[in-house]
């Protein structure tokens, strides 16, 4: 009966809910237009593969495994890559202003500072809120115990492009030669290439929450239809990575 819950729970909920369309849509034209009808079983198919776990860990693995989390990183300074925020006023803690991807770099960025004794560069604008990202995860790191005159804050960048161009000029100015590059796993490598691009010829990667584990076991769940929609991440960024080195050459 579980099981049964979870395949039924898969199916009529979005995108699931989707794959049951496009396969309805694809019987009800199977007689009249063979095209039409094949296109939609298509789109089931690829609705439902798209979405699952295991898709997803075969499109972030090759991302994620690229750099290995160094065990004694030594640098200058820290830089922390927000990703998204919200400006809500009424709220307890700043972390309910940090959305979840933020949130798990921030308390990386802390542990790592409490590990190192570094500055935490904190980078991130505010392209759709009123508040800038990197001044809502400044706000929760102290509360996580990091002292105020650790922190410093570029509240300019909409993208990792100007993150990159913006944390260098701010680097040049404290004398900051060497950095440790915080960010997601599978967002490391565009990260690498595009601060390398601005300038940094010594930077250590510290990539944080893999989301393709190896030897993850398996069940029948990751097989389903919405068990995952991080294969959208992975995506963005094989795409990111193709335009900018497309722009600028290989790094």
């Amino acid at each position: 009966m579980f099981i049964l819950k979870k395949i039924l729970a898969a199916f009529l909920l979005p995108p699931g809910l989707l794959v049951v369309a496009f396969g309805g849509l694809s019987l009800y034209l199977w007689r009249r237009e063979r095209k039409a009808a094949v296109a939609c079983l298509i789109l089931a198919a690829f609705t439902w593969i798209a979405t699952t776990h295991v898709f997803a860990d075969l499109t972030l693995r090759g991302l994620e495994n690229k750099y290995a989390r160094p065990e004694n990183p030594k640098g200058d300074a820290i830089v922390m890559l927000c990703a998204g925020s919200r400006d809500w006023t009424n709220v307890l803690s700043a972390a309910e202003n940090l959305y979840p991807h933020t949130l798990e770099r921030a308390a990386a960025a802390a542990l790592l500072h409490k590990k190192t004794g570094l500055p935490i560069i904190i980078t991130g604008g505010s392209p759709f809120t009123a508040y800038p990202e990197a001044e809502a995860v400044a706000r929760w790191l102290e509360e996580a115990g990091v002292q105020r005159k650790f922190l410093i804050t570029e509240p300019a960048a909409r993208d990792t492009i100007e993150s990159a161009a913006n944390v260098k000029k701010l680097c040049d100015e404290k004398g900051y030669k060497k950095i440790l590059l915080l960010s997601f796993a599978y967002h490391m490598p565009r990260a690498v290439f595009l601060f390398k691009k601005a300038g940094f010829t010594d930077l250590v990667p510290f990539p944080v929450a893999r989301r393709a584990m190896p030897g993850a076991r398996r069940d029948l769940t990751d097989y389903l239809p919405g068990s995952s929609l991080e294969a959208r991440a992975a995506l963005n960024e094989r795409l990111g990575l193709l335009v900018y080195r497309l722009r600028f050459g290989k790094s």
